[in-house]
């Protein structure tokens, strides 16, 4: 497997913890009853902490970001580029998403954001650069 696909199963699974960690502090703050329920009250819910509304929106952003970055990896797959761009992306997108998971979960501001920016733009920038030019 190439650099690039560990980095995408990497930041797979960075969105598992961040969708257990979730749910653990929504079981945490309503009860497993209401997990367990059909869960018609919405997003809205009374009883949600402010960790569990963070992580809430780690799982949003986390999957925007995957978004982004999975068809890359796999145009890079499919069409064999492999590079010191596309790796070094690869691997600082991984390390910035997991670092962005940490700090808005902690709630850490503005480290979040910057780990947000290295992932967006320098990381997926510097990846289709090396997909473009390999």
């Amino acid at each position: 497997m190439t650099v690039e696909l560990w980095s995408l199963l990497g930041v797979t699974a960075i969105l598992w913890l961040a969708i257990f960690t979730q749910q653990i502090a929504l079981d945490k703050a309503v009860g497993a009853k209401y997990a367990l329920s059909n869960r018609l009250e919405g997003a809205n819910f009374k009883g949600a902490t402010p960790l569990h509304g963070r992580l809430t929106r780690t799982v949003r952003n986390h999957v925007e970001g995957l978004a982004l970055f999975t068809p890359l990896v796999l145009m890079a797959s499919a069409t064999g580029v492999s590079n010191v761009w596309t790796q070094g992306a690869a691997i600082a997108f991984a390390f910035a998403r997991l670092l962005h998971f940490f700090f808005y979960a902690a709630g850490i501001t503005p480290f979040r954001s910057f780990a947000w920016a290295i992932s967006f733009f320098l990381a997926i920038g510097s990846f289709v650069f090396g997909l473009v030019t390999g």
